[in-house]
């Protein structure tokens, strides 16, 4: 993982340290001691960290990407922008008990892409949600049933690969070499107060840039700005030209609870799997 430069003169405050000056920006280890309060007036809730959800197939530990999933009362925007103008977003909306809201927008698919006869207008570029329970649930209105099967049973962790996919963060940050994350002071952002890096790292002949919001309370990311240049996101096209843009942001905020509506009379959840 790419390292933040740790310098005691110019950075208000280290992240945890795993040996050495420089420390991974999404290799950190939660420091311990009291849980993150609100320090905004206005009736916020205060954001506060719960345990990560027990997952057989992690293979690595929590980094600051999935502390912010594991953050209540937030809403997290991503959004990428890739160098053929094609976009993806994704707003997820968390309540005080970790139930989640998404939506997602999809790219416009390319008619040229598919026979003359097929009508592409059918496919969505956008749908919604709901996740209870670490079970998510998608809308859909040709299903009035929709929700009694999940669509997926650990959406938690299918949320953290998007984060950390191409259209996300980590993977850009893990190829970065070290020395790339420059400390440039406080921030607050989105009712956090955070350690402020800039990005600027040399990589296949390019320049990854852009700027990274990290809370060492919470050991989160909660805002970032990259821009990967074309070569670097496709080493296979070399004919492509611009630059992937991906924005992370998160804020706090007062979600509703996140329920799912009441199944159609005569509709019956199936039974659990002993």
């Amino acid at each position: 993982m790419t390292n933040l430069t740790s310098n005691p003169s110019s950075s208000p405050s280290t992240p945890p340290s795993q040996g050495g000056s420089e420390t991974s920006v999404m290799a950190q280890t939660p420091s311990g001691g009291e849980e993150p309060t609100d320090q905004n007036s206005g009736g916020t809730p205060a954001v506060t960290e719960q345990p990560p959800p027990a997952n057989e197939n992690a293979t690595a530990a929590p980094d600051p990407l999935d502390h912010l999933m594991n953050l209540r009362s937030i809403v997290i925007h991503l959004a990428s922008q890739r160098p053929d103008n094609s976009s993806t977003s994704t707003q997820v909306e968390i309540d005080s008990v970790g139930n989640m809201h998404v939506k997602y927008s999809l790219p416009v698919l390319d008619s040229k892409l598919f026979p003359s006869w097929f009508d592409i207008t059918h496919i969505p570029t956008s749908n919604e949600l709901f996740v209870v329970d670490g079970k998510a649930y998608q809308s859909d209105n040709q299903n009035p049933a929709w929700m009694i099967t999940p669509i997926d049973d650990d959406y938690v962790q299918t949320l953290s690969e998007e984060l950390h996919g191409p259209d996300g963060i980590a993977e850009w940050l893990d190829i970065l070499p070290n020395g790339s994350l420059i400390a440039a002071g406080q921030e607050s952002v989105g009712g956090f107060e955070t350690d402020k890096y800039t990005v600027n790292g040399a990589v296949d002949g390019g320049a990854i840039t852009g700027s990274l919001w990290y809370e060492p309370q919470a050991n989160a990311l909660v805002k970032a700005d990259l821009n990967v240049p074309a070569a670097v996101f496709d080493v296979v096209d070399k004919s492509l030209t611009g630059e992937l843009k991906v924005n992370l942001d998160a804020q706090k905020a007062n979600v509703p609870l996140v329920t799912l509506p009441s199944a159609p009379a005569g509709s019956a959840k199936p039974s659990a799997t002993p």
